[in-house]
């Protein structure tokens, strides 16, 4: 029975997942989820407390996929540079194609959910962890010259973030985005001094 009932709560949120992309947080209903689920609202409210504990559930969901994906992607590649560029194009490219965790590490309608505090926060660690694991590789290969890798980690992650609108909503660079990226690659691990 406990087999079925998860089964049925990863199908609920499966189902909503698709319900919040299409109509975000505020303007998907309890309804529509049941109505698309095909089962009695009553029967939701037996899995899930409220909207916001299945929105919660397709956040964590669409966040383990993430960590997953991008541990795939930075597992494939041996040196720290290429393993730091793989980061960078993963960050850019792919965060954003999770829509409902990338709505809740950006939008702050959503901020007033605790739980979305605790998922932006524990992001931001995981991320820098993750940068900083890099840098400490480069750093003892002598491929990264940096006097602390937390600090390279806060700084890399910080001007993803900074990054993020502006190269999704600049319609000038839709069709040079490969050398966009590039160029931005090449300025965080080379920087723009003429060597």
């Amino acid at each position: 029975m406990v087999v079925v009932k998860e089964e049925v709560r990863i199908y609920i949120v499966g189902v909503s997942r698709r319900i919040f992309t299409r109509y975000g947080f505020r303007k998907a209903t309890m309804e529509e989820i049941a109505s698309t689920s095909q089962m009695g609202k009553s029967s939701i409210y037996y899995y899930f407390k409220s909207k916001e504990e299945i929105f919660r559930a397709v956040v964590e969901f669409e966040a383990r996929m993430l960590k997953e994906r991008l541990s795939r992607i930075i597992g494939k590649n041996n040196s720290p540079p290429e393993r730091l560029k793989a980061y960078i194009l993963f960050r850019l490219h792919h965060v954003r194609t999770l829509e409902n965790f990338y709505a809740a590490l950006n939008e702050e309608t959503l901020s007033h959910m605790g739980f979305i505090l605790d998922i932006r926060r524990n992001f931001e660690i995981e991320e820098q962890q993750l940068v900083g694991e890099i840098l400490e590789d480069g750093m003892k290969q002598g491929v990264f010259q940096l006097s602390s890798s937390k600090i390279g980690a806060i700084a890399i992650s910080t001007m993803m973030k900074g990054l993020e609108l502006p190269l999704l909503l600049d319609e000038a660079h839709k069709t040079d985005r490969e050398e966009l990226m590039e160029d931005l690659i090449r300025v965080l691990l080379y920087g723009i001094l003429k060597r």
